[in-house]
């Protein structure tokens, strides 16, 4: 890491030579500055810059940005002040999106294996040899496995091509990581009970909220803008806060009221309120009268989970319980329960979801000021396609195939139109995990699909972006799978442990450098946005589009890619919409009026509109169709995993300046977090003898172990460790990241959710000793 010179007081004398030396001196500017200023020079003329407009990729909010070139060349990164996202705020890791583009090791040519898999050698090929031998190898197992034997894990706003692509080719097996290893649960929990997908860019109307009562929810941390920004607000316009979390983070430091709750028993917690809410009537009467089924036999449910019921499991005082939900219905409907963004932890994530839900319906935040507004959508339809050959590509209403910016499609037991082919991961498929997102998939169970070839043969991968290794948790699966396949092709910007077992690398331009399919959001104003190249390729790199386009060509299915280029596609999209490619290009982004009485229709004598899977016109807080299943059961609390005496809940999270796995190479975000550290009370690291900085060793039940650095502080529970995620990355071509810290990944339970089907990483307990 880089250090500052500090001011040395024997040096005053010889500064004090001049007065401007003085009083840099005074400043406690660095030597090397003072030199440099009182040095006579000319200033340096400069030329004048372009700019164009953007959203990033450095994180999954997509700020919006205008990005400044000079020379042919992308020097500077701002925000776009238009933009719903941000407001034109960057953070660090928005302005590190320069060294994606400029970083030495980047992938810079198309390359192929000449080692065995995961040895990382490589001889470069062009660009006809790398998409001939892609073709003609995915052709091979389409001709004797069948279409079907093709996977595709998509991870980032450049993977809608390759879905595509995928659906194309005749595949249902396309996955994204978004619902089966993050937000799945929640996004679920909500659609069941409210036909909406609150999980992306949440529809919170956080600057008017006056209590938020926060699971988790490390929002300065994980630090998406317009998010963060708009919560800032809330708090300054009076907002209590009060934030459950078995760590003291630093958006804990930020609230009125802290709990150190057990790890895994949140959904305890939020049962007890629930009991509350209902057994002393303080639900708001009219919107459940008005909007919602169920409460009766919600009611009789929840009987059994009292506060009392709850403190021993949550070692949260049962008065405080009582207190909290009195606290919040006074301010409803200005009030919101906060989930973790990723709700991936425990052994029933989905009932933990669910209770969410139910509190904040309890409260009637839907469509209210100070809740969850009702977004405004801008029509941007989709290209005209020919239909997919498969059930699992199922045309949304605008027309469209996999679309990353439209979630809200109706869930549905999906299989091939045949009936012969389901989907390998079983999302969506009856017997096996028919209400998790068939959209989406489960990437988890799509692994152990490939490594144990079941219940179909998989026999080829593409991947755009990720990297399974540090993503997901079960190593030697992940490792199984891209050894077994017969054919692995990875679009990606940058190496990682997952592309290194690719047979063939697609390098692709940055974001600085290319144009993308479209931003289509909805906020207070619908909008739509733009990606413009800052400049062009600095490598022999292309975009997702044209790679997926001449992919497809050599495989005869061009017409599911019509178009000569992106831009054509960009601009017969917006033509639909009435406005064009040249017109967006002068602002960035187009959008709809902000108009309360959509927004806020229950303020404005509006209705709220509500349509569930299970096909309710109102809120189903017993969902009917998890009844039909015999899935309701998840809305029970389920006892969790508790260590022994001589174990910790292993516990890991985001940090304000790092994305995932992406930017840990990154040179200056790694500048302000080069290695990750133990998070360890002091009382259990005396117990041990660790000290401040000493490397200690971490071990699972199942043997796996990593060694990292202590850091001791009581800003965390006796019981329970944590680490910041996405270190420990063994790709030697990683040059400023190899070898720094521990994955996480390597130690972090890979049990399902019973229902969903999606991780339960939480449910890890390991030891901890001094080396």
């Amino acid at each position: 890491m880089s250090t500052q010179t500090h001011f040395d007081p024997s040096r005053r004398a010889f500064l004090g030579a001049t007065a401007g030396g003085t009083a840099l001196t005074i400043a406690g500017l660095p030597s090397q500055a003072l030199a440099r200023i009182n040095a006579p020079h000319d200033p340096e003329k400069l030329k004048e810059t372009t700019e164009v407009f953007g959203f990033c990729d450095m994180c999954y909010w997509r700020c919006g940005l205008k990005i400044r070139s000079r020379d042919g060349k992308a020097v500077k990164i701002d925000g776009n002040p238009e933009h719903p996202n941000n407001w034109g705020v960057v953070c660090g890791k928005g302005n590190a999106g320069l060294m994606v583009a400029y970083a030495p090791n980047r992938l810079k040519h198309p390359m192929k294996r000449v080692g065995k898999r995961g040895e990382g050698k490589w001889k470069q090929i062009s660009w006809d040899e790398a998409l001939d031998t892609t073709a003609k190898e995915l052709l091979k197992v389409k001709k004797k496995y069948g279409p079907q034997a093709l996977a595709l894990i998509g991870h980032g706003s450049w993977e809608k091509p390759y879905h595509r692509l995928a659906h194309a080719f005749g595949t249902p097996n396309t996955t994204s990581p978004v619902f089966g290893l993050c937000c799945g649960p929640r996004g679920l929990s909500n659609m069941m009970i409210m036909g909406r997908n609150l999980t992306g860019n949440e529809t919170l109307d956080l600057e008017n909220c006056k209590y938020f009562l926060m699971m988790g929810r490390n929002i300065t941390e994980s630090l998406h803008n317009g998010e963060t920004l708009g919560w800032v607000n809330g708090v300054a316009n009076g907002a209590k806060v009060v934030y459950f979390d078995p760590r003291y983070s630093i958006t804990a430091s930020k609230a009125d009221e802290y709990y150190a709750i057990r790890p895994l028993t949140d959904h305890a917690f939020l049962l007890a309120m629930i009991n509350v809410v209902i057994n002393e009537e303080l639900y708001d009467k009219q919107f459940i009268a008005e909007y919602v089924v169920g409460f009766d036999e919600l009611k009789q449910r929840v009987q059994k989970y009292t506060p009392e019921w709850a403190e021993p499991i949550t070692e949260v005082p049962a008065k405080d319980i009582r207190r909290l939900a009195k606290e919040m219905a006074a301010k409803a409907p200005s009030v919101f329960v906060y989930s973790p963004r990723r709700l991936t932890r425990s052994s029933n994530d989905f009932g933990t979801g669910m209770s969410i839900t139910i509190l904040n319906t309890l409260f009637g935040v839907w469509g209210r000021k100070g809740g969850v507004f009702t977004p405004q959508k801008y029509k941007v339809p989709e290209i005209d396609l020919p239909e997919f050959e498969h059930a699992t590509a199922l045309r949304n209403d605008s027309g469209g195939d996999f679309n990353y910016e439209q979630p809200e499609i109706p869930l549905a037991h999906i299989q091939d139109e045949s009936g012969k082919y389901h989907r390998a991961d079983g999302a969506g498929v009856m017997g096996r995990w028919p209400i998790a997102n068939a959209q989406y998939g489960l990437t988890n169970e799509m692994w152990r699909a490939m490594a144990e070839q079941k219940p179909y043969p998989i026999r080829a991968l593409i991947t755009a972006g990720g990297n399974g290794f540090l993503n997901s948790t079960n190593y030697d699966i992940i490792r199984k799978a891209l050894e077994t396949v017969d054919f692995y092709v990875a679009g990606d910007v940058i190496p990682n442990e997952m592309n290194m077992y690719a047979d063939i690398l697609l390098p692709e331009a940055s974001y600085l450098e290319r144009y993308d399919d479209l931003q289509v959001g909805g906020a207070r104003e619908g909008y739509v946005a733009v990606r413009m190249p800052a400049m062009k390729p600095l490598h022999d790199t292309r975009d997702a589009w044209t790679i997926c386009k001449q992919l497809a060509d050599r495989m005869e299915l061009g017409a599911y890619f019509p178009h000569d280029s992106i831009k054509e596609l960009l601009d017969d999209r917006l033509k639909k919409a009435g406005s064009s490619l040249a017109e967006i290009e002068k602002v960035g982004i187009l959008k709809i009026p902000a108009d309360p009485a959509k927004y806020f229709p229950l303020d404005h004598g509006g209705k709220l509109k509500i349509k569930t899977p299970g096909g309710s016109t109102k809120a189903e807080l017993i969902p009917g169709m998890l009844k039909q299943m015999g899935y309701d059961k998840a809305l029970d609390y389920v006892e969790q995993v508790r260590p022994n005496e001589d174990e910790f809940h292993m516990t890991f999270g985001r940090i304000g300046f790092h994305t995932h796995a992406r930017t840990q190479d990154n040179v200056w975000t790694a500048d302000l977090m080069r290695e990750n550290v133990l998070w360890i009370h002091p009382e259990p690291a005396t117990k041990r003898g660790i000290k401040e900085g000493d490397l200690v060793k971490v071990t699972d039940r199942k043997g796996r172990d990593g060694e990292i650095k202590a850091k001791v502080t009581a800003r965390i529970r006796k019981d329970t460790i944590f680490m910041v995620h996405g270190f420990g990355h063994w790709d030697k071509r990683m040059t400023t990241a190899y070898g720094q810290g521990v994955a996480d990944s390597d130690l972090a339970s890979y049990a399902v959710d019973p229902h969903v089907g999606s991780m339960s990483m939480g449910l890890s307990l390991v030891k901890v000793e001094k080396v």
